[in-house]
């Protein structure tokens, strides 16, 4: 792709080429360009360089702290797993009960249920955004399965509207490849869900400035994570080679510029300061090369003075050990708070007085489960109650069944199931 001005570009090719013209679009994690000419891009770009998602994985990749927390979440959401309830109607108020019969029993174990809503929930605390592919069998039964957002892009609207997403093995390899042919899908209807044997329902919170892709909080913590992911890095380094500069090391400008008492050639003595320079780095570092000495030898005058040599002056290290360690504890909080998981959950615990104990552990528990999870539930649970609606259960309701900590006078086992009715 050859760049014509800011926001024109030239694709090349061997019989017709393409002009893109690009324009505005996500604001936040978006590239602010989208495609409009026909001969352009076939989709929604995802980030600068459509690979938003690739780029943070690699954040995860080098940070022993963001797959934990993600984990975390996934696991508060998802409590002990999915269940569905029959709405009784008393009076002025809706109870639910737990409702199973054949034919839901039979779907769930065909859509892989469990595998699904976990797949979902994954998508959604790594890219805030879950691609469910609706793939129906010749009986009509609505099968879903999780389309990865590495691979996943919405296609590009038709007026306003977003009619087909695309997938593509290629996306985040680069432009050039992303314009390789990607298999088009239609997008779901939900006017008439069968119209298409396979479709992809996009599943989001509208967040403002950002009509296309979502993004999850943490994601606003890259810088954090960046200085987080150079500190492990930063002590490999110091372990191996030695912390910071110890040594100011001084030498005469002409000490190499005689042998024997003659004058040598200028090429001779760049020859020597870079032999002497190789030899010198190799001492100062290493993990073998501890404890070290330094023997100078130096020419004495008439006078028995010692004339000028090697010069080494050690260096104090202003910044401490534990000066470290706050940088990376004040890394590990702004992660742990961008991720939306209380500090103490997140193995997160600044200051003397970390609050860890087991009473306020279980609160803390039920508090994440209870107010930081209802509207991701909500927004998961979205393609599950199409489906059921597809198959014909209009007053039957998927909820997931939570985690309740109590004391071990009254639950022996630490734990027992009860369920999350407002979802």
């Amino acid at each position: 792709m050859e760049s014509l001005s800011e926001n024109t570009f030239l694709i090349p090719s061997e019989q017709n080429g393409a002009v893109l013209q690009l324009v505005g679009r996500d604001q936040v994690f978006g590239s602010s360009l989208l495609l409009t000419q026909s001969n352009g891009l076939d989709h929604v770009p995802w980030g600068r360089e459509d690979n938003q998602p690739n780029q943070m994985a690699l954040l995860v990749e080098k940070n022993n702290q963001i797959r934990p927390l993600l984990e975390a979440s996934r696991d508060m959401i998802y409590g002990t797993g999915l269940g569905f309830f029959k709405k009784i109607y008393e009076g002025q108020t809706i109870k639910l009960e737990p409702y199973i019969d054949s034919k839901l029993e039979d779907w769930s174990y065909q859509t892989e249920l469990a595998e699904y809503i976990i797949a979902a929930i994954n998508e959604r605390v790594m890219n805030a955004n879950h691609f469910t592919r609706f793939e129906f069998t010749p009986e009509g039964l609505p099968l879903l399965s999780i389309s990865d957002s590495f691979t996943t892009r919405i296609g590009r609207p038709v007026g306003n509207k977003i009619t087909t997403y695309l997938q593509n093995p290629w996306f985040g390899e680069g432009w050039g490849q992303a314009l390789e042919k990607s298999d088009v899908i239609p997008a779901f209807n939900r006017q008439d869900p069968t119209r298409n044997i396979v479709s992809i329902l996009h599943s989001r919170e509208h967040i403002s400035g950002n009509p296309y892709y979502a993004f999850p909080s943490w994601w606003c913590a890259r810088e954090w994570i960046e200085v987080a992911n150079l500190i492990p890095l930063f002590h490999k380094s110091g372990l191996k080679n030695g912390y910071n500069i110890k040594y100011l090391i001084k030498m005469p400008k002409d000490y190499f510029d005689q042998e024997g008492g003659r004058d040598l050639e200028p090429k001779a003595i760049q020859e020597k300061w870079a032999k002497f320079g190789e030899n010198l780095k190799g001492w100062l570092s290493g993990v073998d090369n501890v404890n070290k000495s330094l023997l100078v030898r130096y020419l004495r005058s008439e006078d028995n003075k010692a004339l000028e040599s090697i010069d080494v002056q050690p260096l104090k290290n202003e910044m401490s050990d534990d000066a470290y360690g706050k940088v990376n504890d004040m890394a590990g909080v702004a992660i742990t708070n961008a991720a939306g998981i209380l500090p103490v959950l997140g193995g997160v615990t600044p200051g003397s007085k970390s609050g860890d104990s087991g009473s306020q552990i279980r609160v803390v528990a039920d508090y994440q489960q209870h107010f930081r999870t209802p509207v991701q539930r909500q927004i998961l649970l979205g393609p599950v109650n199409m489906a059921l609606r597809i198959l014909g259960y209009t007053d039957v309701v998927p909820a997931f069944k939570e985690v309740q900590l109590t004391t071990l006078d009254k639950n022996p086992t630490g734990k027992e199931a009860i369920v999350n009715h407002g979802s």
